[in-house]
Order: C-alpha cells, then sequence, then structure tokens
C-alpha cells in the first residue's frame, strides 16, 4: 500500500521528534518546494496530498496564508484533513474548507486549559510585583535596594480587584486561582454564570464592561478573537481604567487596539501590561512595546510546556491518520 502524502512546511523539520514520527507513517512534501516547483511532477503532487499539517510556532505565513486561498484548496482534489495544534480558530476558513468536504481538526485541549491559566496567573503576579525588573535592577552597577524597595517592590495581589472579561473554563479557572489569593473578582461575559458557580469563587457579573474596568486593579482578557471581540479594548476602555491598573492578554492580540495601549502606557494612562500574544506576532525586535518597562511580552507561549507541545502533535497524527483511512475523526471541529 502506497504511503499517504501530506502537505506541511519547513517548519516541521526544526522538530524533530515530530517530523520523525510524521514521516513514519507520511511522505511529507513541504509547501515552499511545492510552490518552486514547476516540473510536470507539481501537478501529481497536488493531486497525491491528502492531508495538511498546519505548523506556526516559527512566524512563517505561507502555509496559514495558502489555507485561506479557495483557489489553492480546489487545487488539492483529493485533501480530506486539515490538522494543526492548539484549539484557536480564527486563523481558519471554517465554512470554506467544509464547503469542499474537508475534515478539520485541532489537537484538543490535552492541558492547554490549565497551563494557559497557570501561565496568565503567573503574567498577573511578575507585573503586580515587579518580579521582571528585580534581576535587572540587581545587575545595575549603581544598584540600590532602599529605593527599589520604596518605588520598584509593587502591590499584593491578595484584596485587590480581578476583573475577568470571557468567564469560560480558562476565565472561570483563573477566578479560582484568584479566589484562593484572596482577591476580589469581578467579570463580564456573553452570560452570567450560575448562581453555584460565582458563589464558588465569590465572583460578581459586569453585564457592562465599562463597569468592569472602572472597578479592576487587573484586567484580564480571555475572550476568543471574533467580530464582536476585535479591538474590544480601545483608548476609550484604556481611558477608563485605574491609573494604577494592569491588563493582562492571554486570548489573542487583536482583542486590544495596540496604537491605543502603546499611547496609554506612555501616558500613563494606566501602569503596566502583559501581554502573551500580540499582532502581529512575533513583533519586530525594535517595536515599542518591548522597550518598555512596565511591559511583560511573551512569544504566545501560555498553552503550551514542553509535554503538551509534542502531545499536540501527535493528536495531529492520530487525527490524519483517521482521515485518510476514513475512520472517525478525533478532535473534529464543526461549524
Amino acid at each position: 500500500m502506497e504511503i499517504p502524502y501530506i502537505l506541511s512546511s519547513k517548519e516541521l523539520l526544526r522538530i524533530k521528534k515530530v517530523y520523525d514520527d510524521f514521516q513514519k507513517h507520511f511522505q511529507i512534501i513541504f509547501i515552499e518546494d511545492l510552490i518552486a516547483d514547476t516540473s510536470p511532477r507539481q501537478k501529481q503532487l497536488y493531486q497525491a496530498i491528502q492531508g495538511i499539517q498546519l505548523v506556526t510556532i516559527a512566524g512563517n505565513k505561507i502555509l496559514p496564508t495558502k489555507i485561506k486561498d479557495e483557489n489553492f484548496i480546489s487545487s488539492l482534489p483529493n485533501l480530506k484533513i486539515l490538522s494543526y495544534t492548539g484549539v484557536g480558530r480564527d486563523h481558519l476558513d471554517l465554512p470554506m474548507l467544509h464547503r469542499h468536504g474537508i475534515v478539520v481538526a485541532n489537537s484538543g485541549a490535552h492541558d492547554i486549559v490549565n497551563n494557559t491559566v497557570e501561565f496568565g496567573f503567573g503574567l498577573m503576579l511578575t507585573l503586580a510585583r515587579n518580579i521582571h525588573t528585580g534581576m535587572h535592577a540587581y545587575l545595575n552597577k549603581d544598584f540600590d535596594w532602599c529605593t527599589y524597595l520604596m518605588v520598584n517592590s509593587g502591590s499584593l495581589l491578595m484584596d485587590s480587584t480581578l476583573g475577568i472579561v470571557g468567564m469560560g473554563r480558562i476565565g472561570y479557572q483563573i477566578a479560582e486561582r484568584a479566589a484562593a489569593f484572596k482577591m476580589k473578582i469581578v467579570y463580564h461575559n456573553r452570560t452570567q454564570r450560575s448562581k453555584e458557580d460565582e458563589e464558588r469563587v465569590n465572583a460578581k457579573y459586569c453585564q457592562n464592561l465599562d463597569e468592569l474596568l472602572r472597578t479592576s486593579d487587573h484586567v484580564m482578557l480571555t475572550v476568543p478573537l471574533s467580530d464582536e471581540t476585535k479591538s474590544m479594548i480601545g483608548a476609550r476602555e484604556l481611558k477608563l481604567m485605574k491609573p494604577n491598573a494592569a491588563i493582562i492578554n492571554i486570548s489573542r492580540g487583536a482583542v486590544i487596539d495596540q496604537d491605543a495601549l502603546i499611547e496609554a502606557l506612555n501616558n500613563h494612562t494606566i501602569q503596566g501590561a502583559a501581554l502573551d500574544v500580540t499582532t502581529p506576532e512575533p513583533l519586530p525586535p525594535d517595536h515599542p512595546l518591548l522597550k518598555m518597562s512596565n511591559v511583560i511580552v511573551t512569544p504566545h507561549a501560555a498553552g503550551a510546556t514542553v509535554k503538551t507541545f509534542y502531545s499536540n502533535f501527535q493528536s495531529c497524527l492520530e487525527s490524519m491518520k483517521a482521515a485518510i483511512e476514513g475512520r472517525p475523526v478525533p478532535n473534529e471541529i464543526k461549524l
């Protein structure tokens, strides 16, 4: 039996263990080679491809752009599945893919929720206590302990107010951890959680986002990206926040108007920001956010640990095999 062909990108070569695992089951064509091939063989390769494994860890946009091009998808007549790591879906044109009869599967949650919750809470704690500035201050030859403690030792999370925007699985688990830290919790969500859920973490529902922004010392964004949430935090919203408040984003970069955020930080409208997600990703090295001492930027890493990173790709491998063999596909995304 001929080994099936799948399409991926050369980032896969950088993850040797994953590449070796996939190569045991598939013949891998790289998008970079496919679009550069002008020989008669190119048409045969297009017809042979049965799966696409999306890899977006290194900022390469060739394949992520191609999968949104309907002409490209139409040129792969035997494509059965598109698989990708993570659980977000804002980078996909799901209706178009389903229209072509293509199964779309993510890698499932695996601990992504727990990973993201823990990371987000860590960002909030780091920002509140200025942990990220401590090492740099210590290495400064003019370091003065007394001055550092008076100015940069930060503030307690205990008794401060956390505003959670998006009270799904991630938002609620953030609330559970915040309750253990004896924080006051308010939240904004499309729908109010049950009375039992609220009482369990002592959370207050804010039907109006403005109310949450006015009252919170820390604002945690955990909403999915949609037309409704794109740029939901802009200049107007940032001006509603307390001048000593911080914003933490573990959702998607486009949820915040980044230019407005930079202006708010420069003008001390708010005190700080911790961003695991940005627009674009990664940020260019000379980006203003990377030069601010009151900002933490991490490379969209909240959902990953070493263990999760590899287990995600293993799930993708199993989904790919199932689709090509005509079996039910784990973690299939339905419209």
